[in-house]
């Protein structure tokens, strides 16, 4: 299936100046498929390890020597390296002292094309005390399939090209909320979406969800040994009843302390099945400068899983869609989060930011904030089409916003005169992928809010 990633790879792999590529990623989003499609496409020959299942002995030497490394590859694949080939270390977190030795392929035969993949990888390196080989090496980070991707590999593309300019007309938005329907329901794990697409069968889809929790929660005791494993399972699923909610540990496992809680939750958010989601003060760019990792709300790798995990059925999705909203817009939140997780690009760090001020007689809480250039816009979601932006307007107020975003199910509109400085878009829910590439239009739209 199409994926965003398959461009950015052919940029990567046409750069004089390349590095090679560690994928960083939760398991089962689709890393290796995407390494081996891409040869496919590109004509590539692929030399492929997998450590989970070999090993290389060279790299454990003490008197490493980069030639050995490549002839004993050459050798247990019997290929020889040459200008249309790419080796690819899949699982490279069983190997850590090869994460070191990447350099060497960026220092002494920088011609070789490698790409790394690692699913634990974070976990990994802590336990190893290891940092990566700054300058030598470049990043990559996969999460699943974008709503967009979706619509790729649900035959939609004339959907997403008129979403991708911003066009919403009406047959357009209700195209749109039935495809994105479908997303809450599928969501976006590759595996999920592509019996979905070749079968339309949402019972063999939420098998392969729930087998991919079930792989998920097996990798649990690869996390720490020291951890009870079912403090960490307890944990991960009570996560998914207070999503979009600010962490209490002390909420998530009554049999635990909050020390220990704590530990759980950095290695699931290590592990990427969780989404970290850090409170700043935001007041000037950069967010980052001004964040609070203590003060976080946590979120699901994808809207799929965790609609799984909640046994939330079709029918239960489908009421959300009718403004009942039983779930008070957590699933609304949870979409927006997997997508801004990515808003600055699948090669930096993914980072989501909100605002919370409960101190004082002013209570507010923004449920995201997004950073472009100097500008930080506000983006409130709603779990229906109308909804009180009291908090929204007082940011706006406060910190200077020219543009301050409400995300809905409404259509696309936008108000010029909310708040002292500042207009408010309402943003259709299944244009939040597209944000980004139109936020620089949103200064220069003149019709008038219609919240239809």
């Amino acid at each position: 299936m199409k994926r965003i990633a398959l461009n950015d790879l052919k940029i990567w792999i046409d750069d004089p100046y390349r590095k090679p590529l560690i994928l960083r990623g939760a398991r089962q989003v689709g890393k290796s498929t995407l390494v081996k499609l891409f040869c496919e496409e590109e004509g590539l020959d692929l030399i492929e390890f997998n450590f989970e299942i070999e090993r290389l002995n060279s790299v454990e030497q003490t008197d490493f020597k980069f030639q050995s490394l490549l002839d004993e590859i050459q050798l247990k694949k019997q290929k020889i390296i040459q200008k249309n080939s790419l080796i690819f270390f899949d699982e490279i977190q069983e190997s850590p002292k090869l994460l070191k030795l990447l350099r060497y392929f960026y220092e002494q035969s920088p011609e070789i094309k490698v790409i790394a993949a690692g699913s634990l990888l974070e976990i990994a390196l802590r336990q190893e005390s290891f940092s990566f080989p700054v300058g030598r090496v470049e990043f990559y980070h996969l999460g699943p399939m974008s709503f967009q991707e979706f619509l790729w590999a649900t035959g939609q593309s004339f959907l997403d090209q008129k979403l991708s300019s911003f066009e919403f007309s009406d047959e357009i938005h209700e195209a749109a909320i039935k495809a994105l329907k479908d997303y809450y329901y599928v969501g976006g794990m590759p595996e999920a979406v592509k019996v979905y697409s070749e079968t339309k069968s949402l019972v063999q889809m939420r098998s392969i969800q729930e087998q991919i929790i079930q792989t998920y929660q097996a990798d649990f005791p690869k996390y720490n040994k020291r951890i009870d494993v079912r403090r960490i399972s307890r944990i991960f699923n009570a996560i998914a009843s207070f999503v979009g909610e600010k962490t209490i540990y002390s909420k998530l496992d009554a049999e635990s302390s909050s020390r220990d809680i704590k530990r759980v939750v950095e290695l699931l958010i290590d592990s990427r099945v969780i989404l970290q989601c850090n409170h700043s003060d935001a007041n000037q760019v950069p967010l980052e400068g001004e964040s609070d990792s203590r003060i976080f709300k946590p979120y699901f790798i994808d809207i799929g899983l965790l609609n799984s995990i909640l046994r939330l059925d079709v029918d239960t999705i489908d009421t959300e869609f009718k403004n009942n909203f039983n779930t008070k817009g957590l699933i609304a939140e949870q979409y927006v989060a997997q997508h801004l997780n990515f808003f600055d690009g699948a090669r930096r760090d993914p980072r989501l930011y909100y605002h919370l001020k409960d101190k004082g007689t002013q209570k507010a809480e923004i449920d995201f904030l997004i950073e472009n250039k100097t500008e930080i816009y506000p983006l409130e979601v709603k779990s229906s089409a109308k909804g009180h932006l009291k908090s929204l307007l007082y940011f706006s107020n406060a910190k200077l916003s020219r543009i301050s975003i409400k995300v809905s199910l409404a259509k696309f509109g936008v108000d010029h005169d909310f708040g002292d400085n500042s207009k408010l878009v309402s943003l259709p829910l299944y244009a939040v992928e597209y944000l980004k590439l139109n936020l620089d239009k949103l200064n220069f739209v003149e019709e008038l809010s219609n919240e239809g």
